[in-house]
């Protein structure tokens, strides 16, 4: 087992040297230090891994999530791999933070303290974390040390060969919610208008300021034009300034794009502008509502196909399925105008001879929050339109289609023999 994690360590080593120069490690003890300095020269010999005292450290990071005056255990296993006994002395780290503040001495104790790990031996030390009741949300960083065996690179400062890292996740219930979905999508037609509500719940003790940002800078996923961006004249936002203690709030977010926009996918970002006191500034993908809209446009000629009849063709039938999807509403009152053509060119109005209404249930999907039912989840529905020409006569037939109110449709012509 030594053999195998000692490669572990050489590979380690070895990496860090081909991505800085030269590694220099410091070895420490009660009456010297030594410090070995990473280069940045790449002809300098990688440093040999004997120059290090042999300890495996498993568990090389632990990370507990823990609210103000909570404590949490961890353990981390320390081996000697050396002939002799070494002696241990592990101790929280405090490096100068990039971007997270130091784990404090003061909320770490190790257990045990002092030890004399004999060849071969492994023992598990007790790292416990206990917070303040004043201690600050956010994420904290330290490094257990457990021998003063170091290593540096340039402009970095010395850190320890034989460690494990600790992250401390300081959090608070949260005291405002958003009850809403936060990620919408719908389909639009355009001249159209969408208004989704955004509920926002306050339980905490103060009131909330809201103040709903729209983001312009989002992009259409495809789009059949040069315009690129969601034009922000397209959206209103109304909500209130503050959401009282114990109150729930709504947020309007109404997209009403011009007649003459063009159609494709569009996306953007309302971040709704809360500051909740129980979370991280630097947090806000919680509150951020994620809009997104197929824009279509009604056609102003009709969709055109054509079929063949033959002698024994005694009824053909079209069927025009119009979809919807759980999301969207656009099919809702779907109608078509049909018109078949004959050979020799006449024109027949179609009457529409059946409709009817299917649907598609998943019992392991989410449920929108629309919905009252507290077991289905419905998928998508879809109408299906069904017109009859009787006794058609033989020969090249064409049918036109003019949809309203529908974004998307399918069709089907069936000829049956008599």
């Amino acid at each position: 087992m030594n053999t195998r994690k000692l490669m572990v360590i050489t590979l380690v080593v070895v990496g860090a040297v081909a991505a800085t120069g030269v590694v220099a490690a410091t070895t420490q003890n009660s009456a010297t230090t030594t410090t070995t300095t990473v280069q940045t020269d790449s002809s300098v010999d990688s440093p040999d891994p004997a120059n290090y005292t042999r300890l495996y450290v498993d568990d090389g990071h632990q990370r507990v999530e823990l609210k103000p005056g909570e404590s949490d255990t961890v353990t981390a296993s320390v081996e000697n791999g050396e002939s002799e006994a070494v002696e241990l002395s592990p101790q929280l780290v405090t490096l100068p933070a990039r971007n997270q503040p130091p784990v404090e001495q003061s909320w770490v104790s190790i257990d045990p303290a002092d030890t004399t790990l004999d060849a071969g031996e492994s023992r598990e030390f007790e790292i416990t974390v206990d917070v303040p009741n004043d201690a600050e949300i956010g994420d904290y960083r330290g490094i257990i040390g457990f021998t003063d065996e170091t290593v540096r690179y340039p402009g970095r400062p010395p850190q320890p060969v034989h460690s494990t890292s600790v992250s401390v996740e300081v959090w608070q219930e949260p005291t405002v919610e958003i009850n809403s979905e936060s990620h919408i999508y719908t389909q639009l037609k355009a001249g159209g208008t969408a208004t989704r509500e955004i509920s926002v719940s306050n339980t905490g003790d103060q009131a909330v300021p809201l103040s709903p940002q729209f983001n312009a800078e989002n992009e259409r996923r495809r789009r059949p034009s040069r315009r690129n961006t969601l034009d922000r004249s397209w959206i209103s936002i109304d909500a209130p300034n503050e959401i009282a203690p114990g109150e729930t709030e709504t947020v309007e977010i109404t997209v009403a794009p011009p007649a003459d926009a063009d159609r494709g996918d569009y996306r953007a970002t309302v971040d709704l502008g809360i500051t909740d006191p129980a979370r991280p500034d630097d947090r806000a993908y919680w509150q951020q509502i994620s809009l997104g809209f197929q824009l279509w446009t009604e056609p102003e000629t009709p969709f055109e196909t054509t079929f063949s009849v033959d002698e024994e063709t005694t009824n053909t039938t079209l069927e025009l399925s119009a979809h919807q999807s759980r999301s969207a509403k656009a099919s809702q009152n779907a109608n078509f105008d049909v018109t078949f053509v004959s050979p020799d060119g006449r024109e027949i109005d179609a009457q529409r001879s059946r409709l009817t209404d299917s649907g598609r249930i998943n019992l392991g999907d989410r449920r929108q929050p629309a919905q009252t039912d507290e077991t289905y989840a419905a998928e998508r529905s879809q109408q299906t339109f069904s017109y009859e020409l009787s006794d058609p006569a033989a020969g090249q037939w064409s049918v036109r289609i003019m949809p309203d109110n529908t974004m998307s449709f399918e069709y089907e012509l069936t000829r049956t023999a008599g």
